[in-house]
């Protein structure tokens, strides 16, 4: 199994600052635009997130990202409102959209599930929309593991050490680390949040 050393996570936050800004950006207009009509506004999320969606389907994203800003949206809402409008099952899109609006809450991105040893279901599974929420309800669990552990610690500490003009949230720091380490190997699991069997639902306890 794999563990995520102090090393890991200098390296990681080394290489950071450009996303980081991005994001920062972001998150200080989301508020005093409007994100459904701003084209700047959309350019930045576009490039920072990797939106590579038509025009009508981004019209139709940016169109709930403004109407719920201001009240917030749930994970499974978000999913079934991308679902609707556009007739795609939109995970990483529905779950960049809640985080954005509430950054306390995760993203849903390759490389943060496979960290985690987690997998969205099968584009032809029975209930997926059901079992695509089930996948981001573990990664709020997993996560909440990780923030309470000592590598979470570390990883908050090191930023604020090296990052103290970025006001984010706690998660958003970790997911800001998870995120860079991208070499790892899929069914590894991390020291935070162990391996688990794929399908396993259960919060899997942290490794001492």
């Amino acid at each position: 199994m794999l563990t995520l050393t102090e090393n890991d996570v200098g390296e990681a936050l080394g290489k950071i600052e450009p996303g980081l800004l991005k994001y920062c950006w972001i998150q200080a207009n989301l508020h005093s635009r409007d994100v459904s009509t701003d084209d700047d506004f959309q350019r930045r999320f576009n490039d920072f997130y990797k939106v590579r969606r038509d025009a009508p389907w981004r019209g139709e994203y940016y169109r709930i990202m403004q109407a719920k800003k201001g009240q917030g949206i749930a994970f499974a809402e978000a999913l079934q409102a991308l679902r609707d409008r556009t007739g795609r099952l939109e995970a990483s899109f529905a779950s960049k959209l809640v985080a954005t609006i509430d950054p306390t809450k995760p993203i849903i991105d390759k490389f943060v599930l496979r960290n985690f040893s987690l997998r969205l279901p099968y584009h032809q599974a029975s209930n997926r929309e059901l079992k695509v929420t089930g996948v981001y309800n573990q990664l709020c669990s997993n996560y909440e593991v990780l923030m309470g552990s000592s590598i979470g610690r570390l990883i908050r500490e090191e930023f604020l050490h090296r990052y103290r003009w970025a006001d984010i949230s706690d998660l958003k720091k970790i997911d800001l680390v998870l995120w860079q380490i991208r070499d790892r190997q899929p069914n590894q699991g991390m020291h935070p949040a162990a391996q688990k069997p794929a399908g396993d639902a259960r919060v899997v306890r942290e490794m001492k």
